[in-house]
């Protein structure tokens, strides 16, 4: 058993076990009652809680209560800081001493009295920002919104939300107060797999957040795709209708894209997304992860005349005259003599070409795989404009 003491006037004793040895700290019960008002009440001699328990420590008898937890280095950190012997306390710690310190300086209400040290800890572990984005960092959330007096702290909150909005699995709704028992995941782009997480420090306010960006987020990048999807598979379908400058007119590169559009959809296994009868938010995916999947959808489209008038000698109108507006005839009839006419682009396997491709002059690519391109386009684009929680944003 290792004893600790913090003061000569030392009145009770906190009783601590980390691993498997026993820790007593001999502290002032009074200076325990000022910076928290926690202690304040339960050390109160004339508290209405029953009496703590009595120990003695080398001859002298003491009242005793018992912390958790958090391991006899971190607590001695504390202890030094509130008996105003912070000479040996170190400048930098580790992420989990910091954590453990964080959790007891909010169950007993004292974050205020660690000051500065707390602004020493953070700003040093804060130096590798990108360490704190990983999985297993989440804790910070918790840690920031503790000591959000610390400048930095505020940056710390809004970036790795902001990573958890675009990597946070998305979990079955359900009863808040069952947040704990649910097995959480980040997807993790480099691995392409999900990095099981511990969400249960995290601020449920942030939590909240967190998930209604999440639906925003998805929302705003997959109905444009769902409807486009309804739009080219389900002739019924009540829904809106592609505006008349995302159609395509000719049935042969119609029925490509279509064909084109589902190989691909089904090979992604998206189906469930885009294909259901009404639009929801799917579940197991990270916005970024279904958005990165939505980005790999291909259709292949024909590049065909801009203009069916146009015309380069006077044979030429009878042999080619299809456009994405219009066919006089079938296309396939036409290959033999068309072989020198076409582009060597006639069939563009990736509808982002037909963005940048034809921009002008006597072809032009289908508009069908312009607008998909620009929805992948603009879905992608919603994860760089996310968002992170702010104290701001809450109130």
């Amino acid at each position: 058993m290792a004893v600790h003491s913090f003061s000569s006037l030392a009145d009770l004793v906190v009783e601590l076990t980390d691993g498997s040895d026993e820790h007593l700290f001999l502290v002032s019960s009074e200076i325990l009652r000022v910076v928290s008002p926690v202690w304040r009440k339960a050390l109160d001699p004339e508290s209405k809680f029953a009496p703590l328990e009595k120990i003695t420590v080398d001859g002298t008898e003491y009242r005793k209560t018992t912390l958790d937890e958090i391991d006899s280095t971190s607590l001695t950190h504390v202890f030094n800081i509130l008996h105003h012997r912070a000479g040996p306390t170190p400048r930098s710690i580790t992420f989990k001493s910091l954590r453990d310190i964080a959790v007891l300086a909010d169950q007993y209400d004292f974050a205020d009295a660690l000051a500065p040290w707390p602004q020493f800890w953070i700003e040093d572990l804060a130096k590798d920002s990108a360490k704190q984005l990983e999985p297993g960092y989440e804790d910070w959330l918790l840690i920031a919104t503790i000591f959000a007096t610390v400048p930095v702290c505020e940056t710390i909150i809004l970036n790795i939300s902001k990573q958890l909005i675009c990597d946070l699995v998305i979990s079955p709704p359900g009863n808040l107060d069952e947040k704990v028992n649910l097995k959480h995941e980040r997807w993790s782009m480099a691995k392409q797999a999900g990095v099981e997480t511990n969400l249960q420090l995290v601020p449920e306010k942030i939590l909240e957040f967190i998930r209604e960006e999440q639906e925003k987020l998805l929302t705003t990048a997959l109905l444009p795709l769902w409807i486009f999807a309804k739009n080219m598979t389900d002739f019924s379908f009540p829904g809106p209708k592609l505006d008349e400058s995302a159609r395509c007119r000719n049935p042969e590169c119609s029925s490509l894209a279509l064909g084109s559009l589902l190989k691909s959809i089904n090979s992604l296994k998206l189906q469930n997304i885009l294909m259901t009868e009404e639009f929801k938010i799917p579940e197991g995916y990270s916005p970024e992860s279904l958005i990165r999947e939505i980005e790999s959808i291909r259709m292949t489209t024909l590049t065909l005349e801009r203009d069916f008038t146009y015309r380069e000698s006077q044979y030429t109108l009878s042999v080619f005259c299809v456009t994405h507006n219009a066919s006089f005839a079938s296309i396939s009839s036409r290959f033999p003599t068309l072989a020198q006419k076409i582009p060597e682009d006639f069939f563009l396997g990736n509808q982002y070409d037909s963005v940048t491709k034809h921009t002008s002059g006597r072809f032009a690519t289908c508009p069908v795989a312009r607008h998909l391109a620009s929805q992948q386009t603009n879905a992608v684009a919603l994860l760089q404009r996310v968002k992170g929680y702010s104290a701001a944003i809450s109130s």
